[in-house]
């Protein structure tokens, strides 16, 4: 039947009984209260919610009942049964349907479960590096002393994506540890700087100053050489004499 035949009240009535649906499994089915539709079914339109939501009842039981929906509302809208509230009239989502209790449970418990490993890793997430370092140690805070022109410094990280010394990118181990074989630019403090960055977190540097004292120049001391005495070659001069008689 179409909107203009017969009253709305006995069209709905005949509809469930073409449909052959229960009215408990119609209010199931369409999300309405049951009382709401008896109301509906009896064309008491004044103990029906307003519009929007009358609009949005029309349109679920056509989506139930294979009717048109629209049709019917500006029937009954046009006829003064019920009032106007603006513009649009629209049903919010599912207003009455039945909520599980097990499923918002489950909801609840996945997004508590979310939070938790959020709060759990934000740290880790956006905290700043812990550098280590084990070699070359120092004593009672002063620098390190080392007489070779290169050392090994170590240690380990935490929390960090990429480490460098002066510069320099040194990798980081699975395990968090780190070395780098480095070469001493001076003679006395050599000032080594340590950085350690987060993508997402901050960066963390440090200083470290290893002190290098060269050994000292071996002198070759030399022996003065012994030259044994030049012999002077003697020369023999034989000296002839002679002797003239006087004249007798």
């Amino acid at each position: 039947m179409e909107p203009e035949e017969t009253t709305f009240e006995i069209f709905l009535r005949d509809r469930i009984k073409e449909k052959g649906i229960s009215l408990k499994r119609l209010s199931d089915v369409s999300g309405i209260a049951s009382n709401h539709i008896e109301n509906l079914l009896k064309g008491d339109f004044e103990h029906v919610p307003p519009t929007p939501y009358f609009r949005g009842y029309l349109m679920r039981l056509g989506e139930v009942l294979d009717f048109d929906g629209e049709a019917w509302w500006l029937k009954i809208k046009k006829g003064g049964d019920v009032g106007k509230s603006g513009p649009t009239d629209a049903l919010p989502s599912n207003r009455f349907a039945k909520k599980s209790p097990a499923k918002i449970v489950a909801i609840s418990a996945v997004v508590l479960v979310i939070l938790f490993i959020f709060a759990f890793s934000l740290p880790h997430i956006i905290g700043k590096p812990i550098i280590t370092i084990t070699s070359p140690t120092s004593t009672d805070g002063n620098p390190s002393v080392i007489t070779s022109s290169s050392v090994v410094i170590q240690g380990t990280v935490k929390n960090a994506d990429s480490l460098y010394i002066n510069g320099d990118e040194v990798t980081i181990a699975s395990d968090g540890s780190w070395q780098k074989n480095v070469l001493m630019p001076q003679n006395g403090v050599n000032p080594f700087e340590i950085s350690a960055k987060k993508f997402l977190g901050g960066t963390t540097n440090i200083m470290e100053q290893i002190i290098y004292n060269a050994p000292a120049e071996t002198s070759s001391s030399s022996t003065p050489q012994i030259t044994s005495p030049t012999t002077i070659p003697t020369t023999s001069t034989t000296v002839s004499t002679t002797t003239e008689s006087p004249e007798k």
